[in-house]
């Protein structure tokens, strides 16, 4: 089974949302949202894709989501990321 997962920013006011993120995955994850300090969010959407769905993949915020995903959480912000890996 193939998912897609889907990384939406929520931008500064609407018509600046958009897909950031794109990707292909094994299976769902319960990540959902990640929360930015300026208030701004990433919002994660898994689906299964369709069969021989072709997906076109933007790898925008893979390192990002990773990092979120070990917290095993589906609400992150990053401040919680960066108490966990300071830069």
């Amino acid at each position: 089974m193939r998912y897609v997962l889907e990384g939406t920013w929520s931008g500064y006011h609407s018509v600046q949302r958009r897909v950031v993120h794109r990707e292909v995955i094994r299976k769902p994850i319960e990540l959902s949202c990640i929360q930015y300090t300026d208030g701004t969010t990433l919002q994660i959407y898994v689906r299964e894709a369709r069969p021989r769905e072709r997906v076109q993949e933007i790898n925008g915020y893979g390192s990002l989501i990773r990092q979120a995903l070990r917290l095993n959480k589906s609400f992150v912000t990053v401040n919680e990321l960066q108490e966990r890996h300071p830069t």
